[in-house]
């Protein structure tokens, strides 16, 4: 694939594609096949996260470099962002930033650091930190929650100008991460309640329940709930593997134990099945929590494998959810986001490494030692492939 350079970057397009977003890799998308675009030598794949400042712990921003590393584009933002990505259909391209912060918009950057639209939440909600957009690249959705209500939502955006076209009730509380199969949405409710005022503790683990739900997107009907089998056990981050089944990240909110954090959702079950839930070792080692998790897509030749990081083990591990064995862990220090293309992945991780995964052999090679100073990832890494204007 060819290098670009900041400048060619800004007068680029994304790829279009028949199947458009279900076809990027690392998208929030449930159905990532990426096959076509990791072989076309026309365009490029780049990455894309927020980080902070860690000279002032007060600055934040949004990083756009290739997969070697080389930054093509550096934006400031005014709050932490949770995750952030390139909108799929856009020309020149564009950034959408999701934070956490309960007073923080839904925004959207030109990659030259100019904001063209920002949404802020309806009353009396909070955005949760997680995006996806539709297979058409329209819509946006977007987790969020009502503290009021204690009701969670996703609220269904028009991309073009972040408007809001329509709320969806998740039928839980505290939904995150999301991913979109065709006409379909998996949200993880968290279960856990917060109030806006106090940031992220926690105000129910005593009595918080978790689940997955399938939201049928056209109705807005709750399609099929797969319960939390452990009280505190919180639903948060989401894959798709090949099958159907959705590979679940989970968070104990609890100190009195280390249960299984990883498991699996199979339409016509109701309830989430812990993956090795007796490997007592791993799981103490994962210290009940998991950050980002990816599947490869259906057409790789490692499908039914998939990657999750746990920056407070500081563990990679690659899992195969559909086979009995035991999960392969790599040490990470601060592991944090992950992006898979067809046979390959790049993982964030802390003060900015940016690692390379190599599925054939399980090689791991850091690109960077820091891709910039005093820089730290934050948890999420996205990547689309982009073809440069003209070529």
């Amino acid at each position: 694939m060819p290098n670009i350079n900041r400048r060619q970057f800004i007068q680029t397009s994304v790829l279009g594609m028949s199947a458009s977003a279900s076809l990027y890799s690392g998208v929030y998308s449930a159905n990532n096949t990426s096959a076509k675009s990791d072989v076309d030598n026309t365009v490029q794949r780049l990455l894309v996260s927020g980080y902070r400042d860690q000279a002032t712990q007060s600055r934040y921003g949004v990083l756009i470099s290739d997969t070697q590393g080389n930054v093509i584009s550096d934006i400031t933002v005014a709050d932490r962002v949770h995750m952030a990505d390139l909108f799929p259909h856009n020309s020149p391209a564009a950034v959408l930033v999701n934070s956490r912060k309960p007073d923080a918009p839904l925004r959207k950057y030109s990659a030259s650091g100019e904001l063209l639209a920002e949404l802020m939440p309806p009353e009396n909600m909070h955005y949760e930190g997680h995006s996806v957009f539709s297979a058409d690249g329209r819509f946006i959705y977007s987790t969020a929650s009502d503290y009021q209500q204690q009701t969670g939502y996703v609220l269904e955006i028009f991309a073009a100008d972040l408007t809001l076209n329509r709320v969806i009730a998740t039928g839980g509380i505290g939904p995150h991460e999301l991913i979109i199969d065709t006409d379909q949405l998996y949200i993880a409710n968290t279960g856990v309640l917060t109030h806006p005022d106090s940031g992220r503790d926690p105000l129910n683990i005593s009595t918080m329940k978790s689940e997955l739900v399938q939201i049928d997107i056209p109705s807005g009907a709750i399609k099929q709930r797969w319960s939390s089998p452990i009280q505190a056990l919180s639903a948060r981050h989401l894959t798709q593997m090949p099958d159907g089944s959705v590979l679940v990240g989970c968070q104990y909110q609890k100190q009195d134990d280390r249960p299984a954090t990883v498991a699996l959702a199979r339409h016509g079950e109701s309830e989430l099945q812990l993956l090795q839930p007796d490997n007592e070792h791993y799981y103490w080692d994962m210290k009940g929590y998991t950050a980002s998790l990816r599947a490869f897509p259906a057409s790789s030749a490692y499908a039914g494998t998939a990657l999750i990081s746990n920056p407070r083990g500081h563990l990679l591990s690659r899992w195969q959810p559909q086979q009995a064995t035991q999960p392969d862990t790599h040490t990470m220090q601060y592991s944090k986001g992950i992006s898979l293309g067809q046979d390959e992945g790049w993982i964030s991780a802390g003060a900015g490494e940016l690692w390379h995964w190599q599925a054939a052999n399980q090689q791991l090679t850091k690109i960077t030692a820091t891709i910039k100073p005093d820089f730290w990832w934050e948890n999420h890494l996205h990547s689309r492939i982009l073809r440069v204007s003209g070529s």
